[in-house]
């Protein structure tokens, strides 16, 4: 449906394909005259071929268009075009859910998924309310933009409602037990092709939950046998065994969600609300930063403006003082770098490193501050950290995803000055500026010269991606499958072969029902059982996994 660039629809023209999906094409369209932008979707014409099928059709757009509710994606146009159908929704700025998840493997922080997930939840109970189901909810629908309410620091919106609805009743008309969603996502019933209710949009909530608080789904669904097949199981790993800091009470909530069995879920989207609002921060919006919010500034470009310098030296005379000496009255040596991946300490350095020089942050291995993670967000050479006259600078060094200074994006090339209330964001990582005798306080057996914290570890295995991984609070899966934390790609592994953890400071391995098994040492680990891997040599099925320090 390319060919359908530079047409013209009710005075908006087509410019440029923007999103592709099972059911249709999202172009990007303009009004020249109103300056205004607009989603149009066009389906599939195989799907809307169906004798009746535009009577249809124009019965769920207008169920849709109806929906009027502050975090669903208006609907404000809709016809015929070619051969096909379409629909004209208000275009929106920002990330969709999918791309956080993809940014955030480990899990997004608890209180963005409370802020993202009670927004969905009530516009589901709102279209329940008004006997309208979703069918085919999914990270891709759900898009988070800048707040249009200030109670919220960002606004989930909820896209393609009546959808799927108008796909099912015009392909069924010819084609008896077809059942259109999006596998990964549909519950028991709907892989049957069993009556629906407003349990059916809960259960895929769940599953998007699942995904969001873990970075994992909970089966490996490729297909619709493969739908059948695991979500009619119920046999998936709890969420607190991938993130154990999820709440107990939120791990509950997320299996309730995901039975198998659609009157053991919760019976309507206010009791998940009611569930998740405890989670969500007390505190004004105003005053909220996070990743995902900054992610968002980055895509709307709801950015605040920084006030810089050209050279440092104008800089440092023209900006007020960056506090360094307002704080406990100290001066740049006793202050450090506190370095933390997604909440997690990685590296206390002491500040007085740049006075000497410029430091380097990046992923190469000869930078100063080296920050080097699987999902790649850091440049190699992505800023530098310096301080002059007492006040510290950071400038980013043309990196391709942008240096942030809380919220707001800095321009690259330029030193901008770096209060110590603020946060340098390089994606998951976080640094901040704080008082050594603070940083040692809280962090025991922490070295100034950026030793690694609390004697963290690391899996080493040279047939594994990647080769190397740092053992943290957070479950590292190995296993044959994409998704794993460490992919060991070999028959005899298991597609989840095993789980290694840090608890309580030992490092503990888990057998999760392996075919060929786990061994510590000439012990082959009983299933589901954590042990302690202390000395022995661990192998995993064919392959050794060795333990560096």
């Amino acid at each position: 449906m390319d060919e359908l660039n530079g047409r013209v629809i009710n005075n908006f023209t087509l410019q440029e394909v923007i999103g592709r999906g099972s059911m249709g094409v999202v172009f990007r369209a303009y009004h020249q005259d109103l300056e205004r932008y607009a989603a149009v979707k066009v389906m599939r014409p195989e799907l809307v071929q169906q004798p009746n099928s535009y009577e249809r059709f124009l019965q769920e757009a207008r169920t849709a268009a109806r929906l009027n509710h502050p975090n669903i994606v208006d609907v404000f146009n809709f016809g015929r075009i070619e051969n096909s159908y379409y629909l004209m929704m208000d275009y929106l700025e920002g990330p969709n859910l999918r791309q956080l998840i993809a940014e955030n493997p480990g899990g997004l922080p608890l209180a963005d998924v409370a802020h993202i997930f009670t927004q969905i939840a009530d516009v589901l109970a709102f279209a329940h309310s008004e006997g309208v189901l979703h069918r085919d909810l999914k990270p891709d629908n759900i898009i988070v933009t800048e707040s249009r309410q200030n109670e919220r620091p960002y606004q989930a919106m909820v896209t393609d409602f009546g959808l799927v609805k108008i796909a099912h009743n015009s392909i069924t008309q010819t084609q008896e037990g077809v059942t259109l969603g999006t596998p990964a996502y549909m519950s028991p019933e709907q892989c049957r092709g069993l009556e629906v209710d407003a349990r059916t949009d809960i259960y895929a909530l769940g599953v998007m939950l699942y995904e969001a608080l873990t970075g994992k789904r909970p089966y490996p669904i490729r297909n619709l046998f493969d739908a059948v097949k695991f979500h009619t199981s119920g046999n998936f790993v709890a969420p607190r065994a991938h993130v154990p800091t999820i709440p107990i009470t939120l791990n509950a909530l997320v299996r309730r969600m995901l039975n198998p069995d659609i009157d053991k879920r919760p019976p309507d989207a206010q009791a998940v609300i009611d569930q998740l609002a405890r989670f969500v921060p007390k505190q004004p919006s105003s005053a909220y930063t996070s990743q995902v919010m900054e992610r968002v500034a980055k895509d709307t470009g709801a950015l605040p403006e920084l006030e810089k310098g050209h050279d440092t030296e104008q800089h440092a005379s023209t900006l007020p003082n960056s506090g360094i000496h307002t704080t406990a009255g100290a001066s740049p040596d006793q202050i450090c770098i506190v370095v933390t991946y997604h909440n997690n300490v990685e590296q206390i350095l002491p500040l007085a490193k740049a006075i000497e020089k410029e430091l380097v942050v990046g992923r190469q291995h000869n930078a100063d501050i080296v920050l080097d993670k699987p999902e790649r967000y850091v440049s190699k050479r992505h800023c530098a950290i310096s301080v002059q006259n007492d006040n510290v600078y950071v400038r980013d060094l043309s990196s391709t995803n942008g240096t942030f200074l809380g919220a707001a994006k800095i321009e690259a090339g330029v030193p901008f000055l770096w209060p110590p209330e603020s946060e340098i964001n390089l994606g998951a990582f976080k640094l901040r500026l704080q008082l050594e005798s603070e940083a040692r306080a809280e962090l025991s057996s922490v070295s100034a010269e950026a030793t690694i914290v609390h004697g963290q570890q690391a899996l080493v295995c040279a047939e594994g991606v990647p080769t190397r991984l740092m053992i943290r609070e957070t479950p590292l899966l190995l296993g044959r499958v994409p998704g794993c934390d460490m992919v060991l790609n070999n028959p005899r592994i298991s597609k989840r072969h095993c789980r290694i953890e840090r608890v309580n400071g030992q490092i503990l391995v888990t057998d999760l029902n392996s075919t060929n098994g786990t061994f510590l040492g000439a012990q082959r680990l009983e299933p589901d059982t954590p042990t302690v891997w202390a000395d022995d040599v661990l192998r995993v099925g064919a392959f050794v996994v060795a333990l560096e320090s």
